[in-house]
């Protein structure tokens, strides 16, 4: 059963912490509450990072039991662990494309190793039409030899869609092939738990999806490391000249908002094809759109409810925006907010992602089409908040 945590992390439950200290000049002031917001991002992101990495860990837990012993109960309890996991970490997306280690190849895997998409099943296991199987994958090439090495070595190799590791690759192993055609949806992948006791490659498929999960639980342990207080990565970002540091941070959300969710994951998928869905095996596009649009949300709001229920809260975006200009703060606020309200209607259609795209066409304004344009307004609302901050930022 899919986990909607929209119910637990709405607007009514954040109450904004504003801290304000009386200065001598409005500058000061201004300078003093980019401080506060910047540091305020940064626990947010470790927060946010620790609670993906727990969760994950949790996962870990439950692959392994499944792994030692396969049945239809352990499966789904594999399928809920990542289900969850994947609320958290689908909010540490704002926090790509700001020039930290989730993006930086000299610092820590970066989000190829750990969320890379689509993926061409049929690299990694077998494949079917419905009636007949097909092993050309990895699983099932015998002289190919199963380790973490040779898998990250494979990974969008030798094409973009060629990946072996990550959260797909673990979601694809626990669901199977996406079937949904022709005007009928279910929910997804239905993989069988004998594919991991009597079914051939059955031992191979077990080391292979042992070795992605270890793997994405350890990049996810070093990301939450490397944020954490006195962490590697939170040092630097700390002793980092405030206006690298906004720069940063809002490069991220702006692309994030516009040029990834609207562009990549929601505009692509009414365009082409439903496998262009970002978490087509599980049917858990409709969360992941969740996840994405809240953890941009975050940034804006200042605001996040970790796993705990423990609420971090300090100085937004709008604040901070506000010192400048209101009239753009205000405006920042307002598109924001739409966002919000668009991506709710789209979870109250009660229908998975495939089955509403499959009812409009880019330009149709159907409701996936309304949260991609709310998307890029509030895109465009984080550049002109940049710009009021003395600062220039790339949303495409």
């Amino acid at each position: 059963m899919k986990r909607n945590l929209s119910t637990i992390l709405t607007k009514s439950m954040i109450a904004a912490t504003l801290v304000i200290t009386s200065c001598s000049s409005d500058d000061d002031n201004t300078s003093n509450t980019t401080n506060l917001f910047v540091s305020n991002y940064a626990t947010i992101a470790a927060t946010n990072y620790d609670d993906a990495y727990t969760t994950a860990a949790t996962m870990q837990t439950a692959i392994e039991d499944f792994i030692t012993s396969p049945s239809a109960a352990t499966l789904t309890e594999a399928q809920d662990a990542w289900l969850y996991a994947r609320d958290f970490y689908g909010q540490t997306e704002a926090f790509r494309e700001a020039n930290g280690p989730i993006d930086n190849e000299s610092l820590l895997a970066t989000e190829g190793q750990i969320n890379a998409w689509p993926l061409d099943e049929g690299y990694i296991d077998y494949v079917s039409d419905g009636t007949t199987k097909v092993q050309n994958g990895l699983i099932g090439d015998d002289t190919f030899e199963l380790t973490e090495e040779n898998l990250i070595n494979n990974n969008e190799t030798p094409n973009d869609d060629s990946i072996s590791v990550g959260w797909h690759a673990i979601e694809f192993l626990l669901w199977g092939q996406d079937l949904n055609a022709n005007g009928i949806f279910t929910d997804g992948g239905n993989r069988d738990y004998t594919d991991y006791t009597t079914e051939e490659n059955a031992t191979r498929r077990k080391e292979y999806l042992q070795i992605v999960t270890n793997l994405l639980v350890n990049d996810l342990k070093d990301l939450r490391d490397t944020w954490a207080d006195g962490g590697s990565y939170r040092t630097t970002f700390e002793t980092m000249d405030t206006e690298t540091a906004l720069t940063n941070i809002l490069n991220g959300i702006g692309f994030i908002s516009n040029g990834e969710v609207a562009l990549e994951r929601l505009d692509a998928a009414i365009d082409e094809d439903q496998e262009n869905e970002h978490s087509c095996f599980s049917d858990n596009t409709n969360q992941d759109m969740w996840a994405n649009v809240h953890g941009i949300n975050n940034v804006i709001e200042g605001t996040y409810t970790a796993k705990n229920g423990t609420i971090v809260s300090g100085t937004s975006l709008i604040e901070l925006v506000a010192k400048s200009n209101s009239e753009i703060s205000t405006n920042l606020e307002e598109k924001a907010d739409i966002t919000i309200e668009k991506l709710d209607a789209l979870l109250a259609l009660n229908k998975n992602f495939d089955e509403i795209i499959s009812e409009e066409t880019l330009g149709s304004n159907g409701p996936a089409g309304q949260l991609s344009s709310a998307l890029k307004t509030q895109g465009t609302a984080i550049a002109e908040a940049s710009t009021a901050l003395g600062i220039s930022i790339s949303i495409n």
